[in-house]
């Protein structure tokens, strides 16, 4: 506990750490901020700016709060109208509110789709003939209006948070192993009684301390701001209702991602993202244990992070070609060179060889050949915080276990940068 407590501390007074700490909570709270004031929001016929917008919206949706009828939806659109003030450059309606641009959205003919290709809703349609009244009989969830602002907000800020707290975790935790071996002063603490049996796992303990309170943090921030400013209902409203340019999908009886409840999808989130958070920083401890310099280290580690989903974006326009299959066999190269250290340096040096040489190559041939059963691709930290989870809806359907299988690989990749790192920084010894 000595040892872990004085790691702890070596990382987190590092000039590094407190300026990289300020400026990831700098810009999350600038993030909020502007979610907080930008918004604009027009009640019959009077314009209403900021956080007032917000307590408006929540005080006019209070009055028809609940199950959504028919009724309901005649009601709002006798007393609010439907939107239709435009303006060039201009993304939404300008006389809109919470209330009659959800009935404008999901239950009428009208649309906005830019300034210069929109309709002005005439009428509206009834709630069976809609495809979240057809999601909600074909799933047998009832349609609920709520003020669901907040859990979209909460959603944004949750990834602009996580990419942040990646940056973070990579700055942080690159100098662990990689700053000894730049300043020589590994050896002396190798000598100490204590050093190289209990040195290492404090290292390891510390650093994947310092990921988990980073992602402690973003949420509590998050849900604190929404709390406080939004509020907290809608978690049993379906997800589409809330996010931004979500559609309902009819395909599987409509029992997909898009009719699930904010409460299951922003929980499935947080858990792809606490899984990416924990990759994020064992990957980190494995390139620091390997590099000679903190520099060298969050060079390797931003690469690691950063080139598969490059080479996958630059690569997309043609799936069969070079750049796009790279990035999906690199992802399971890594994995594959960090298993070289697990082959004993002891046995005859052409066997170690091969074996290293086999460390290498099967992965990424397996890879290859289970490549159209399992997407390797979603289990790059980046792809985790940034929440893929609808994009496997059609795999989900022929492999139920999908999402799980890739937790589990994730973990199995954790486990084995954090081991390859404690072998490599021990042999140095």
């Amino acid at each position: 506990m000595r040892l872990y407590k004085m790691e702890l501390y070596k990382i987190c007074s590092r000039k590094m750490f407190l300026f990289s700490a300020a400026a990831t909570l700098i810009i999350l709270l600038l993030f909020m901020y502007m979610l907080a004031v930008d918004n604009y929001e027009t009640i019959n016929g009077v314009e209403y700016w900021g956080l007032q917008a917000v307590q408006k919206n929540r005080e006019i949706t209070e009055e028809f709060k609940g199950v959504l009828t028919d009724e309901k939806v005649s009601a709002i659109v006798e007393k609010y109208g439907f939107p239709s003030g435009v303006k060039e450059d201009y993304g939404r309606f300008l006389d809109r509110n919470y209330l009659n641009e959800f009935i404008m959205k999901g239950f009428s003919d009208g649309y906005f789709r830019a300034y210069d290709d929109y309709k002005v809703a005439t009428h509206t349609n009834p709630i069976a003939e809609t495809d979240l009244g057809k999601a909600s009989a074909a799933t047998g969830k009832p349609l609920l209006l709520e003020y669901t602002y907040g859990w979209e907000v909460f959603n944004d800020v949750l990834g602009i948070g996580l990419v942040l707290g990646m940056v973070f975790i990579l700055l942080t935790l690159s100098p662990i192993y990689s700053e000894e071996n730049y300043n020589n002063t590994r050896q002396i603490l190798f000598t100490t009684k204590e050093g190289q049996q209990k040195d290492i796992a404090a290292k390891i303990a510390a650093g994947m301390t310092i990921a988990v309170c980073v992602f402690g943090v973003i949420v509590l921030l998050d849900f604190l701001f929404v709390w406080s400013v939004f509020g907290l209902d809608g978690l049993d409203c379906f997800i589409s209702q809330v996010l931004e340019n979500a559609y309902v999908w009819d395909w599987n009886g409509y029992h997909n991602t898009s009719t699930w409840s904010v409460q299951k999808y922003l929980s499935f989130y947080l858990l792809q993202g606490f899984f990416g958070m924990i990759e994020a920083a064992a990957l980190s401890l494995y390139f620091s244990a390997h590099c000679n310099s903190p520099f060298q280290s969050i060079v390797a580690s931003a690469m690691g992070l950063v080139l598969p989903v490059f080479l996958n974006v630059i690569g997309r326009d043609n799936f069969r070609g070079i750049i796009f299959q790279v990035s999906q066999l690199i992802i399971l190269l890594l994995p594959g060179i960090a298993l070289m250290c697990l082959v004993p340096d002891t046995l005859n040096k052409t066997v170690v060889r091969i074996g290293k040489i086999l460390c290498c190559v099967l992965p990424v041939l397996i890879g290859r050949f289970f490549r159209h059963v399992f997407p390797f691709y979603y289990t790059v930290p980046f792809m985790l915080i940034m929440n893929g989870a609808s994009e496997l809806d059609f795999m989900q359907v022929r492999f139920p276990w999908i999402w799980w299988g890739i937790f589990l690989f994730v973990t199995v990749v954790t486990i084995l940068y954090i081991v390859c790192s404690w072998r490599k920084y021990k042999e140095l010894s």
